[in-house]
C-alpha cells in the first residue's frame, strides 16, 4: 500500500523549539517540544546554537518515530525561527560565539540607527546582525577573523540541513536583498551576509549529514522558511489583508495585514510579495505564564504541563478581577502601545486570602490587557479586521484565550498550537510544488477548530478593570528603571 506524503515544520522559538508533521491539506498528524536551554551569567543571557542542531535531531527522530507517522513518508521540510538569533560560523560551519539575548551590543546598534539615518536601507533585523558582529569584532577579534556567514537563527538550521547561508526578507533585510554597499561602508564584508530568498524558495536538498542527524533520508527538499511572525499568521491563515494574528508566545503580539501603510503606523515588516505587517509587541507577556510556574512552582516535563493544566481549571474558578489583585506584566519592558523601556512587573492588591489561583488569573488578565492596549492601537490605524486568529502555545489555554477575548470585544478563531510550524510546512509546499502560491496552501492546509465570542457580561467588567489596569501601569511610572518616554 504506498505511503502518503507529510511536510515536517521545525519552529525554534524564543522559550520553545517544535517540529510538527502535517498532512497536505494541513491536517496536524503530531508534534514534538521541548524548552530550549538558557544560559545566564549576571546581565548576560544566551543559548548554544550547538544545542539548537541536537534539539532539532532528538525532535526530529522522536517524531518520525511516532505511531502517526506509521503511513507517511516526509516530503518536504520547511522552518520557522523567532527573530533575531545571531550565529557567526566559521568556514566549516561551527558556531564562533553563543546567540545572545542580552544587550551588550547596544552602543553598537545606537550608532547603526544613527547611521541609517543618512539614508541608508538598514531593516531592524539587519542591524542586530551587524551591531552584534560589529562588538564581537571589538571585544572578541580572533572569533570575527575566523567568521564566515552571518547567519539569523532559522538560517543556522538551514545551513545545517543544506550547507546553504541564506535568508528569506522578513527575517533579514526586510526587502529583496541587503544593502551590500551601504554595509560594506562599515566595515563589514558583503560575502559575510547570507543570500536573500523568499521563503517558499528551495534552499537546497537536505544534505546526507543533515539527513543522519535528523533521522530523515537525505535529498528531502528544504524550503528557505520564514520569520516565526510571518509564519504564525500564514500558518494561522491570517496572511491576507485584513486578517489579523493574536500571538500568546514568550511576547504577546498582535500583527495585522494589510496592503496599504496606514499613516502614523508601526510596521513590523513585509510579507512577501507585497504586503505590510502592522502591530505591536507586549514583551514577555506570554512568557510570564511561564515565569510564573518557574517562580512560585516546582514542574518541568509531564509535570509542567499537568500544573499548567491544573492552573488554567483553577484560574477559571476566580471571577474576573482576581477578586482585587492586578498584575503589570512588564518584565522587560514595554514597547507597545508606548516605549517605556524602563517599565517593570508588579502584583498589586494582594492580601493575606489570595492564593496561587488568584495571583494567576491576574497573571493572564495582565497579559490579556497587554494586548487590549495594542489592540486598540492597530485597529485604529488598520480599522475592523476580517477576521482574527490565535496562534501560539498560550493560546491554547482555554481560560486564556476566553479573558482575551471579553477584553478587546472581539470574536476570535483558533487553530491549534502549531501555527508557526504550519506556516512554514505550508511555505515547504509551495516550495515542492504541492501548491501554486502560499494563500492558496494556506486555503486549503488552514482549518480553525474553535471560534471564541465575547461574553457581554464579561466585556463590561473587563472594560472598567482595563480602566483600573491603566490608571495603576501609569501609577508605576516613577518606578521605571529610567529612559521612559511618552
Amino acid at each position: 500500500m504506498p505511503r502518503a506524503p507529510a511536510l515536517l515544520g521545525f519552529d525554534l522559538g524564543t522559550t520553545r523549539f517544535k517540529v510538527a508533521a502535517f498532512t497536505l491539506d494541513g491536517r496536524l498528524l503530531a508534534a514534538e517540544a521541548e524548552r530550549n536551554v538558557e544560559h545566564r551569567d549576571g546581565e548576560q543571557a544566551w543559548q548554544a546554537p550547538a544545542e539548537w542542531w541536537e534539539a532539532a535531531g532528538r525532535l526530529a527522530r522522536r517524531l518520525v518515530a511516532r505511531r502517526e507517522l506509521a503511513g507517511y513518508d516526509v516530503a518536504g521540510v520547511g522552518l520557522s525561527a523567532r527573530a533575531g538569533g545571531f550565529v557567526p560560523v566559521d568556514g566549516r560551519g561551527r558556531p564562533l560565539a553563543p546567540s545572545w539575548s542580552d544587550q551588550r551590543h547596544r552602543a553598537e546598534l545606537a550608532r547603526l540607527v544613527a547611521w541609517r539615518a543618512g539614508g541608508a536601507h538598514l531593516s531592524n533585523y539587519a542591524a542586530g546582525l551587524v551591531a552584534k558582529y560589529l562588538w564581537l569584532r571589538a571585544h572578541e577579534p580572533e572569533q570575527a577573523a575566523g567568521c564566515a556567514h552571518l547567519l539569523y537563527a532559522k538560517d543556522w538550521l538551514v545551513y545545517r540541513m543544506t550547507g546553504r547561508a541564506v535568508t528569506d526578507p522578513t527575517s533579514g533585510p526586510d526587502r529583496h536583498d541587503f544593502d551590500r554597499a551601504a554595509i560594506a561602508t562599515l566595515g563589514v564584508a558583503p560575502a559575510l551576509l547570507p543570500e536573500v530568498e523568499a521563503p517558499w524558495a528551495l534552499a537546497g536538498p537536505l544534505a546526507a549529514d543533515g539527513a543522519a542527524q535528523l533521522g530523515l533520508t537525505a535529498g528531502l527538499p528544504v524550503a528557505v522558511g520564514g520569520h516565526d511572525g510571518i509564519c504564525a499568521n500564514v500558518g494561522a491563515g491570517a496572511g491576507t489583508p485584513g486578517a489579523c494574528a493574536i500571538t500568546i508566545g514568550t511576547h504577546a503580539v498582535i500583527r495585522a495585514v494589510t496592503t496599504e501603510l496606514p499613516a502614523g503606523a508601526y510596521r513590523f515588516y513585509g510579507l512577501p510579495p507585497d504586503r505590510h505587517v502592522i502591530g505591536g509587541n507586549a514583551l514577555m507577556a506570554g512568557r510570564a505564564a511561564d515565569w510564573f510556574l518557574d517562580s512560585w512552582l516546582a514542574a518541568d516535563g509531564d509535570d509542567r504541563s499537568a500544573v499548567f493544566a491544573a492552573l488554567d481549571r483553577e484560574a477559571e474558578r476566580v471571577p474576573p478581577g482576581a477578586r482585587g489583585v492586578r498584575f503589570l506584566p512588564f518584565l522587560a519592558g514595554q514597547v507597545a502601545p508606548e516605549a517605556r523601556p524602563g517599565a517593570r512587573g508588579a502584583f498589586a492588591g494582594l492580601a493575606i486570602e489570595h492564593g496561587r489561583a488568584d495571583l494567576y488569573r491576574a497573571v493572564l488578565e495582565g497579559g490579556a490587557f497587554g494586548v487590549r492596549a495594542i489592540w486598540d492601537q492597530v485597529r485604529g490605524w488598520c480599522g475592523d479586521p476580517a477576521l482574527v486568529r490565535f496562534t501560539g502555545s498560550g493560546a491554547l489555554s482555554g481560560t486564556w484565550r476566553q479573558i482575551i477575548v471579553d477584553a478587546i470585544d472581539w470574536p476570535c478563531e483558533v487553530v491549534d498550537g502549531y501555527a508557526e510550524a504550519r506556516g512554514a510546512a505550508i511555505y515547504a509546499a509551495v516550495a515542492t510544488g504541492v501548491y501554486a502560491d502560499v494563500d492558496a496552501a494556506a486555503l486549503a492546509m488552514v482549518h480553525p477548530s474553535l471560534r471564541v465570542t465575547p461574553r457581554p457580561d464579561r466585556v463590561a467588567a473587563y472594560e472598567a478593570l482595563y480602566t483600573e489596569w491603566r490608571a495603576l501601569a501609569d501609577a508605576m511610572r516613577p518606578l521605571d528603571g529610567g529612559g521612559a518616554t511618552r
